[in-house]
């Protein structure tokens, strides 16, 4: 796709943010690039998170197909959560962000003296 100009590229770089910003969307996004994860592997991962934001953070992403759900065992019940194909292709960004975060991450938090 072509970028027609600066404001459609702007409107793309805000829908990019909608899917990784905020507080955990991204944070389960890069937990789920190595392995899948059960619910309860992400929970505690992600240390604050209660299990309803969790549950409506991956269901968000499942709606946009980054994010599958697989039922493994019935009894009891264990579902795990992997990166689709589509999902698989954010890792590259994520990298970069990783990349980008430890070369500015000093500047950017620094301390007033």
């Amino acid at each position: 796709m072509e970028i027609k100009n600066k404001q459609q590229g702007i409107m793309i770089v805000a829908d990019v943010l909608d899917i990784v910003g905020g507080k955990w969307r991204g944070q389960i996004l890069a937990h789920l690039c190595d392995d899948p994860k059960r619910f309860n592997e992400l929970k505690t991962v992600l240390n604050k998170i209660t299990s309803s934001t969790l549950t409506k953070e991956l269901r968000y992403l499942e709606d946009i197909k980054m994010v599958e759900r697989k039922i493994i065992q019935d009894k009891p019940i264990v579902i795990e959560y992997k990166l689709t194909d589509h999902g698989m292709s954010i890792k590259d960004l994520i990298v970069h962000i990783v990349e980008w975060g430890q070369k500015h991450r000093d500047s950017v938090f620094k301390k007033d003296e």
